[in-house]
């Protein structure tokens, strides 16, 4: 097993890769442009550039900046074909024969060679080479085993992980009280050159290994092609119909996953419904309705993710046994984050309908929930763009961390949005109006619609839509009128006429006072929040006027008021039950009638805007007769 896993390693070694005195041979048959030792010692040499070019160049002029970015590049193409290369990698047994004994040969003459030597340090950095070298190729043989059978990315990133504190532990080794017994200065130059090759190809090494360690999830083999063990019924058909240059039995088993996962979009998505709504949402009603809304709202980004990954699993069964090109794996993480993050907005569209409207009728708090949606909204699509960003390569820490340092320059120029966001917030739980309350805020009239992040939505009686910033609410007067549980004022005067008697008006506002205080239509002394209220009622009431703060009225008063120009004035104040438009104006409408009946009852009149005009000198009738 030991020789298997050393095999991809030693093609690399073997191959035409100066080391000191000729530490390996030539092998012109295995350096080939895609061989993975090839691009390894690419990577390699494109690192020594760079550091070269860093100690004698200007490290802020625009030329130096423009190599390094090329050089990184460079560096990327690399590391984007490493993954691909590693599976498909293939050395002879041979090979790995000649690595073992040129391995036990250092050993050898690392244990013959005295300790003070420049043969026992240059044995010894040649033996530390090698088994940097062993470490690091037998980390890329058991990567290629895990993708073949299936591991997880958490198997992966453990590999990788042990691998690179084992390289760190090679290169730890300290040889300077071995170095200082050497004084010839070839000899010293010497090692001095072998430790600065180790230490740069261990950090290559280290580089490449976080590269696969972050991709880890990409190089992941598509579980369902392994768990339906798709690859043995390619093989099945390929041995059934042998096309020498077509693969028969991946374009066979792509068709039928195609045709497959384009069936299921017909299902798929009753499938969802049945889970998040049939076996959650109990009502009977509108039941053919609520499901009609939430299947066509899921119906579009269900069939769009199912065809991406079907598209998804066809290239996977295409490119195995080697994994997916990272870049297009890339590609696809990317495509279903946008399509999940849809999925999930319009799941939140139908269900949350549902759901949420039925917290909403259950609360009294619309705008409550209709915030917290609005908000789920907005984090969905914030995490879906900052896994995209992810995605393409950009540090999502640094990013964050960010915001923290421009911090203050974002809240100046936005301090607007911000002292309006946090309005919304204390005006929502601030309780001072809720959806479809009447208010009077700002010179504007209205009922409210409703309260955004950044405003509040008034419809006025005049049917015109305005908008207030909620800033601008929160530093006004808010005038509620819906914040009313019983009693709606009524203030006005009869006036009737000065023919009437005092026992007749006495009479009359006897039978007004009874009127008002026998009606169902008037709030009564009884009627408050020790009735109404709940059970915590009667204990608040010695910390707070209850009434007043719960929204109820009963005052009743009638009465002479004064003597008016053309009428005796009878005030009757007092407040109706109803306190919504439609029951407040029909109560006062029955009771006005009764008041005009009451007033006739006791033979009075209602008096009306009249001036008697007295002349003192009148002219005789019969000058002006004959005139």
């Amino acid at each position: 097993m030991k020789k298997i896993l050393l095999a991809i390693f030693l093609s690399c070694v073997l191959l035409s890769y100066t080391f000191g005195e000729n530490l390996i041979e030539n092998n012109t048959n295995i350096r080939t442009e895609n061989s993975l030792f090839n691009l390894v010692q690419g990577y390699v040499e494109l690192n020594t550039k760079m550091k070269e070019y860093k100690q004698v160049s200007d490290t802020n002029s625009s030329t130096y900046k423009q190599i390094i970015d090329e050089l990184n590049q460079e560096k990327q193409k690399i590391l984007s074909r490493i993954p691909e290369i590693i599976v498909s990698q293939e050395v002879e047994q041979k090979d790995v024969d000649k690595f073992l004994q040129k391995k036990e040969s250092l050993k050898k003459i690392k244990n013959s060679s005295q300790k003070q030597s420049f043969t026992y340090i240059n044995a010894n950095l040649d033996l530390l080479y090698l088994q940097v070298l062993e470490e690091f190729y037998n980390t890329l043989t058991k990567l290629k085993e895990l993708f073949k059978n299936a591991a997880g990315s958490e198997d992966m990133i453990k590999l990788i992980d042990e691998s690179m504190e084992n390289l760190q532990a090679l290169v730890n080794i300290d040889l300077t009280s071995y170095k200082n017994k050497i004084t010839n200065t070839a000899e010293l130059e010497t090692i001095n050159t072998k430790e600065a090759l180790i230490k740069e190809t261990f950090t290559s090494y280290s580089e490449i290994l976080k590269y696969l360690r972050t991709n880890a999830r990409l190089l992941e083999s598509n579980y369902l092609f392994s768990a339906l063990g798709l690859q043995v019924w390619i093989d099945k058909i390929n041995s059934l119909v042998n096309i020498e240059f077509l693969n028969v039995g991946k374009i066979t088993i792509s068709l039928l996953v195609l045709v497959f996962f384009m069936s299921l979009r017909k299902f798929f998505s009753h499938i969802v419904y049945f889970f998040l709504v049939k076996l959650v949402y109990r009502g009977k009603a509108n039941a053919d309705e609520i499901k009609t809304m939430f299947i066509e709202n899921i119906k579009k980004p269900v069939g769009f993710l199912l065809v991406i990954y079907a598209i998804s699993l066809c290239l996977t069964i295409a490119f195995y046994p080697a994994p997916m090109n990272l870049g297009l794996s890339n590609t696809f993480y990317i495509i279903y984050a946008i399509f999940i993050a849809w999925l999930v907005l319009a799941v939140l569209d139908g269900y949350g309908v549902v759901l949420v409207s039925k917290l909403a009728q259950k609360s009294g708090k619309k705008e409550v929930v209709n915030l917290i949606i609005k908000i789920l909204y907005f984090v969905i699509i914030v995490i879906a763009f900052l896994f995209i960003l992810a995605q393409l390569g950009f540090n999502i820490s640094a990013i964050i961390a960010s915001l923290g340092i421009g911090g203050l320059a974002v809240a100046l120029a936005a301090k607007d949005i911000i002292a309006n966001f946090f309005a919304s917030i204390l005006l929502l739980f601030d309780n001072s109006f809720n959806q479809g309350d009447w208010v009077e805020v700002s010179g504007v009239e209205g009922t409210v619609v409703e309260t955004g992040l950044r405003k509040t939505t008034i419809r006025t009686f005049d049917n015109s839509l305005v908008f207030l910033p909620n800033s601008v609410i929160m530093g006004a007067n808010i005038k509620n009128w819906s914040k009313r549980r019983i009693g709606r004022q009524v203030k006005m005067y009869l006036g009737v006429g000065y023919d009437a008697s005092p026992e007749k008006l006495e009479a009359c506002v006897k039978d007004l006072k009874e009127l008002l205080h026998t009606s169902p239509l008037v709030a009564h002394a009884d009627d408050s929040a020790l009735k109404y209220g709940d059970s915590s009622a009667k204990y608040r009431q010695n910390l707070v006027s209850i009434n007043d703060l719960e929204g109820y009225k009963n005052d009743c008063y009638v009465g002479l008021s004064d003597f008016g120009e053309s009428s005796i004035n009878i005030e009757i104040y007092f407040y109706t039950k109803a306190v919504t438009a439609e029951g407040f104006r029909n109560a006062r409408q029955a009771l006005m009638l009764e008041f005009m009946r009451i007033v006739e009852k006791h033979g009075l009149s209602f008096a009306f805007p009249s001036r008697s005009i007295y002349i003192e000198n009148l002219p005789p009738l019969d000058g002006i007769v004959k005139k």
